[in-house]
């Protein structure tokens, strides 16, 4: 198996591939590849070459299905769908085929510093105006910001989501809809005023992580990042909901990806090959051991079905799955490639500017530059 995991993840995968070993009589291989792993795997496997079995996450199952380099199990898995949450099976499908199977989830997620909550008196917020009141308060006393989050287009998707159509869901292009615009102005008109004024990621992710201010949003990976080294209480939930004169309650639904094992077509190559590589994927995949060892030491959110959301699981752990349960699962159609660049400028600049009177129309310029681009593609 090919990755590019971290420490953490890497020790368990590589205990869970000894016992595998041991217990299945076989010699299955682990190899890091640290740095452009995506493109290391397509120039490998359309030479021909490369490994049985990668890592990574379900969003290239599209090109890579696209170029015929992955291996379609359906026909001799010996697990059912119903072993894992039900956007965690759609990841994995593709075209009717099945080419992987999943393991884990990440999306953004609200994250709260509970010692400043205990000072204010405050419980975290269910609603974007009890964030806000709770944000003033803090202010109010002296400090100069509430909140903190990246400001870029896949950080920014879970406004947009809150009150109707996806940016894009791999059919459909929604970031030109009102829906989207009415959802988008929640961070850009509201939220804003709490932020410091520069974007980028490590300038929002500072201010939260200098417990400078009580809420971010950011995905679970700060749970092995900043947050185990901060020196006050965190706590982690859904975002907050909206309600909208026009469109009603809205429920934000980040974006989320689904990191995968996939089979390749070398693994096709040899019977033997290709039933080790499927056997190890369906048991890791399913196994409670493992799934919580990844949960419990890597911060990784688990999919299988009887632990996702489960008191099984940390407390930020949990926090950040029931997000998922909300999310918006990433396009997997290459497609979504065109839609960054544009989208991103708009909302970048919105945001640098502080002017947002003509969202609507360059939300509307930047989807037609997406489809003109699909058209030439």
């Amino acid at each position: 198996m090919t990755h590019s995991f971290s420490e953490e993840p890497t020790e368990i995968f590589g205990n869970a591939r000894e016992k595998f070993n041991t217990t299945a009589g076989t010699e299955l291989e682990m190899t890091q590849v640290p740095d452009n792993f995506v493109s290391s795997m397509l120039r490998e496997l359309s030479a021909g070459q490369g490994p049985p079995m990668f890592a990574w996450a379900h969003d290239i199952i599209g090109e890579f299905n696209r170029n015929g380099l992955l291996m379609d199990m359906s026909d001799d898995l010996r697990v059912d769908e119903c072993a894992y949450t039900d956007v965690a099976w759609d990841a994995v499908n593709h075209d009717g085929k099945v080419n992987a199977l999943p393991y884990a989830a990440e999306a953004p997620a609200f994250i709260y510093n509970k010692d400043i909550l205990d000072e204010l008196d405050a419980q975290p917020p269910d609603t974007i105006d009890e964030m806000k009141s709770i944000m003033d308060d803090w202010l109010d006393r002296g400090n100069q910001y509430g909140f903190g989050q990246p400001i870029d287009p896949y950080f920014s998707t879970w406004a947009g989501h809150m009150f109707g159509d996806p940016l894009y869901d791999g059919e459909q292009l929604g970031l030109d809809s009102p829906e989207f615009a009415a959802g988008l102005r929640v961070l850009l008109d509201e939220l804003k005023p709490y932020m410091p004024s520069d974007g980028a990621y490590e300038a929002q992710e500072a201010v939260f992580r200098d417990g400078v201010a009580p809420f971010t949003v950011n995905g679970p990976w700060t749970i092995t990042g900043f947050i185990q080294d901060t020196d006050f209480d965190v706590g982690v939930s859904t975002i907050p909901n909206k309600n909208h004169d026009e469109y009603g309650e809205g429920v934000p639904k980040p974006y989320m990806g689904v990191q995968v094992l996939f089979l390749t077509a070398r693994a096709e190559e040899d019977s033997e090959t290709a039933q080790v590589a499927r056997e190890f994927v369906e048991w890791f995949t399913t196994n409670d051991e493992q799934i919580l060892n990844l949960a419990n030491n890597a911060g990784y959110i688990p999919v299988k079905s009887s632990i996702s959301g489960s008191d099984e699981l940390p407390p930020l752990v949990k926090g950040f799955s029931e997000q998922t349960e909300q999310g918006v699962l990433m396009p997997s159609d290459p497609g979504i490639g065109e839609v960054w660049v544009p989208y991103g400028d708009v909302v970048e600049e919105a945001f640098s500017t502080g002017d947002t009177s003509s969202l609507e129309s360059d939300l509307a310029s930047a989807a037609e530059e997406i489809r003109s681009a699909w058209e030439d593609g």
